[in-house]
């Protein structure tokens, strides 16, 4: 198609064809929410450099080791809640990548753009033709003739949350027709060719959707092709589900195979061929044994130490994260290197009955210590939440002031006072009784131990102190978008179970996260607890309130904890009141810089405020970005105006979308 760019056109003219773009999907368009298509996938990777660090990157195992070219095909289902919302189906598959695994998934995020959205993909990719990003680009337009107009755009800042590209469009009703867009995001330098659906108007989605893009890392370079076909006329029962079948696929494909793609299969059924060849002459079944079990055994133990993988069988299924997963690694200057792992299992009875054991295992390399949590929930009625949970789990290692007083005074200072484990049993109901209420009611054991048993012994003082309390907390939503907030009530029950604390105590929390335009997120919380019966000044133990040895990824929100306080001032006060506030932006203060703006994903700004028993107030100032590869804030605490730490705290964020 040959455009004739008109050699005159006005600026008033280019600002009325921009807003009927960005007005389109709100005049236009219908939701696809319920949506059901058939969608066809041919993707495609060639190895162009690999070294032996490619078998660090999750789900690039296969590629690794193996051949240089691999093809994949997939008939799936595809069923929308909304454009960048949708479960994915595979119905058919075909290819020749070992026992059809999913390698590169980053791509396959890339099959739906909604371009009328603000984010492209969700999450990330800021749209120029949504209304509120209009700030972050540069626009030119030719018209041509047939009433359409070839729309340019690029950023204003090199930034990875933005594209450049161009495309056509309905003069008359500011409709995409196709749309040609470069980014980065990722580690992946990618190319998209879209062309939208242009039998049904009211339809947002594409009719097909091609996207070439490069991965390099630390010297390896892949290039993939995927190319997406939707709405094909073809539908399968539901019972089928990822079928190998390559006749299967030949008939249901909607477009032929690229003479790239041909050739990858003629290749690889050469190479069978020769296999099965050497495998006839072979007459010795123990050799073949035993060269299944070497390639087979080893590719099942180098997938699983970088992969997470997911298995299920009838009811029960079980996913565990990689063994050796950066994303849970994590340093801070006050707790040290530490790592973490996830297992979970879940057994399902029904749509409304599943028992789900989430466990969270860590080590943290400074405190020498491993740490776990093992909440076994029975959930009974998801509609309201309604669920029974037994957690076992141990906290951090802690102190206390008062009996750390009491000791030296006993030992003459000579030696510090040993910390105490905490290990804890807690076991609680939980139910909505209406849509802004859940009432949550249950019991907790706690058992402190000291370290060096034999220490405390010899100062003549408790080495364990234990307490049985029942608990009540209130969880209210109020408004459907507005803060959470909860109240938490305990009473502990003296010489109950060998318990040996008395106590009362109150907690109240505030919590709210508004998305703002434009990837922009505002995260506020504010809180308040007391004792109003205690029978030792020994471990004070808030719920809301306490320090976190483990690695915490940039959602696991950071705003809601203080990095730099002393871990001993978590439990040395009858009250705390706290706030926390942070705001992030994809653009905000380096990532305007020409160098650094192309790395950076996202910044935040953190600000929090804390009044306790017998100090000044204490404040923390933090300025933190996130980025492909890690997530890094630098912090400051104040007692009162004057500095009293400095300090930081990084989270590797490498792979975390893998």
């Amino acid at each position: 198609m040959i455009f004739m760019p008109s050699m005159c056109f006005s600026a008033k003219s280019d600002s009325t064809l921009l807003s009927r773009i960005w007005n389109y999907h709100r005049n236009y368009t219908r939701s696809v929410k319920g949506l059901e298509q058939n969608i066809y996938l041919c993707y495609s990777f060639t190895t162009e450099r690999r070294n032996p660090t490619l078998f660090l990157v999750p789900t690039m195992y296969v590629i690794a080791k193996g051949d240089r070219r691999y093809i994949g095909e997939s008939y799936c289902k595809i069923k929308f809640r909304d454009t960048n919302d949708y479960d994915l189906n595979r119905q058919v598959v075909a290819g020749t990548i070992p026992r059809q695994r999913t390698a590169m998934p980053a791509i396959f995020q890339s099959i739906t753009p909604n371009f009328y959205e603000e984010t492209i993909y969700k999450g990330s990719m800021l749209s120029p033709f949504h209304k509120s990003n209009k700030s972050f680009y540069r626009y030119s337009i030719d018209y041509a003739e047939g009433n359409l107009a070839i729309v340019r755009f690029k950023p204003r800042n090199i930034n990875t949350q933005l594209i450049s590209g161009q495309a056509i469009v309905d003069n008359a009703t500011g409709r995409l027709q196709s749309v040609q867009f470069e980014g980065e995001f990722d580690m992946i330098r990618f190319k998209v060719s879209t062309l939208m659906n242009m039998e049904d108007q009211q339809t947002p989605l594409p009719a097909r959707c091609t996207t070439e893009a490069t991965f390099r890392f630390l010297g390896n370079r892949i290039s993939s092709h995927c190319t997406a076909v939707y709405n094909c006329p073809t539908t399968l029962p539901d019972t089928l589900k990822e079928e190998a079948d390559r006749k299967l696929m030949a008939e249901l494909r909607p477009i032929p195979l690229s003479t790239e793609d041909q050739d990858i299969y003629h290749v690889f059924d050469e190479q069978r061929m020769k296999e099965l060849a050497a495998e006839h002459k072979d007459t010795t079944k123990q050799s073949k044994d035993w060269d299944w079990v070497k390639e087979v055994g080893w590719d099942i133990i180098g997938d699983n130490l970088v992969n997470g993988h997911r298995t299920g069988s009838g009811p029960f299924s079980m996913r565990v994260s990689p063994l050796l997963n950066p994303f849970y690694l994590g340093y801070s200057q006050s707790d040290g290197l530490s790592y973490k792992l996830d297992v979970g299992v879940q057994y399902t009875w029904n749509a409304y009955r599943y028992l789900t054991l989430n466990a969270q295992l860590g080590y943290n390399f400074k405190q020498r210590q491993f740490y776990f949590n093992l909440p076994l929930r029975m959930n009974y009625n998801p509609k309201r939440n309604g669920y029974a949970e037994i957690r076992y789990a141990n906290g951090n290692r802690i102190s206390n002031g008062s009996l750390a007083e009491d000791f030296h005074k006993k030992m003459d200072h000579k030696v510090d006072m040993p910390q105490f484990n905490d290990r804890y049993l807690q076991v609680v109901n939980n139910i909505g009784v209406f849509d802004w209420l859940e009432v949550m009611t249950g019991v907790v054991y706690h058992r402190r131990t000291s370290t060096d048993e034999k220490l405390m012994r010899e100062a003549g003082m408790e080495h364990s102190f234990t307490s049985f309390a029942p608990l009540l907390t209130l969880r209210i939503t109020p408004w459907h978008k507005g803060p959470t907030l909860t109240a938490n009530y305990e009473r502990s029950i003296k010489n109950f179970l060998n318990s040996n604390l008395d106590y009362e105590r109150w907690e109240f929390d505030a919590s709210y996260k508004r998305h703002l335009h434009s990837l922009r997120i505002l995260n506020l919380r504010a809180g308040a607890g007391f004792y109003t019966a205690r029978n030792s000044n020994y471990f004070v133990d808030f719920e809301k309130f306490r320090a976190n040895n483990l690695p915490q990824g940039w959602e696991d929100d950071w705003t809601g904890h203080f990095q730099l306080l002393n871990s001993r001032w978590y439990n040395e006060s009858n009250y705390y009141i706290r706030g926390n506030a942070s705001y992030d932006s994809p653009m905000m203060l380096i990532s305007h810089l020409p160098i650094f703006g192309r790395y950076i994903e996202t910044e935040r700004i953190y600000l929090s405020a804390l009044s306790i028993e017998h100090t000044r107030p204490y404040f923390e100032l933090g300025y933190g970005f996130s980025n492909r590869y890690l997530s890094a804030a630098a912090f400051t605490s104040f007692l009162n105006t004057k500095i009293e730490r400095v300090g930081f705290k990084i989270t590797l964020q490498l792979f975390s979308r893998w």
